[in-house]
């Protein structure tokens, strides 16, 4: 199995896990179809170590009212808007970090950086390899983005 293959897979599982387990949904899966456009919110995690990257998670702003609303366990308005940034960030660290936790059985170790909303620190991604998915979920959809640069 390529490195591709085996990326991809871990960043599936990593969101499978986080899905069921914290945000009780058992319906989440990996479809084929892009579930995001380019305005959508969008939250940036920078990786380093032995791999250099990022992975961007696209929320749709109807996946992350619902996913805000389940997180802060409020409907009003105004406070979900104003979670947004937290709650996005708050969404990658667990996904990243169950990511970061697989990538140690392939010998990479990642160091990984505070997540960034709606702002995309590497400008310039054609040197860079990528993994592209998009999920469904009770919450809506989702697309995962991983570029990333083996320095092993």
């Amino acid at each position: 199995m390529g490195n591709y293959d085996r990326y991809s897979r871990y960043l599936v599982r990593s969101v499978a896990h986080i899905f069921k387990h914290f945000l009780e949904d058992e319906s989440v899966e990996e479809v084929f179809e892009t579930q995001s456009r380019g305005k959508d919110p969008l939250v940036v995690i920078e990786i380093g170590g032995t791999m250099k990257g990022e992975i961007v998670i696209n929320l749709p702003r109807k996946t992350l009212d619902r996913i805000t609303m389940k997180f802060i366990n409020s409907r009003d308005t105004r406070a979900i808007r104003k979670s947004y940034g937290d709650v996005a960030g708050e969404l990658a660290n667990l996904i990243t970090g169950t990511f970061a936790n697989q990538m140690q059985y392939v010998e990479h170790d990642l160091r990984l950086n505070a997540p960034e909303f709606n702002d995309d620190p590497i400008s310039v991604k054609t040197l860079y390899e990528n993994i592209n998915l998009s999920f469904i979920s009770k919450y809506g959809g989702f697309d995962i983005d991983f570029y990333y640069k083996e320095r092993l």
